[in-house]
């Protein structure tokens, strides 16, 4: 099974957890009015980072380094969370913006979720440590 067929599932599982996370802080901060543009930011934002982690996890694939897994896992979830909140902020910002308060909401949710996230993808990196899926061909190359 190839490799991108891996981060592919990872890519998706990986956004269920964040995604259903932004979607609950988002509420929590602009109110349960919001629940369409909260629905709409929860959807642009599943769109966008769902491929900009599956390019996170192909450069990491292929990036050789000496780490451990634990370092290489918190190296990824430090890296993925500044793409990840980063982009949060800009999209509540743009959607939210007109609403008083929009900057220091936008900031709130980005920060929080660096915290609750970076917990959250240890542990979804730690699971998908353990699965084989799509790792075939590179047990093979490091076998030969």
């Amino acid at each position: 099974m190839d490799s991108r067929v891996r981060h592919i599932t990872k890519s998706i599982t990986w956004r269920i957890v964040a995604s259903a996370t932004t979607f609950s802080l988002t509420l929590a901060f602009f109110g349960k009015a919001e629940l369409a543009l909260a629905s709409w930011l929860t959807a642009i934002e599943t769109s966008v980072k769902i491929i900009f982690y599956y390019f996170h996890e192909r450069i990491w694939f292929k990036l050789s380094t000496n780490l451990n897994s634990k370092m290489r896992h918190i190296a990824k979830a430090v890296t993925w969370r500044l793409i990840a909140s980063g982009t949060t902020f800009i999209l509540a910002l743009v959607l939210f913006g007109a609403h008083e308060g929009a900057l220091e909401k936008a900031t709130w949710i980005a920060l929080i979720e660096s915290v609750l996230k970076m917990g959250f993808y240890y542990g979804h990196e730690e699971i998908w440590y353990r699965i084989n899926l799509g790792l075939d061909n590179r047990e093979k190359e490091t076998a030969s």
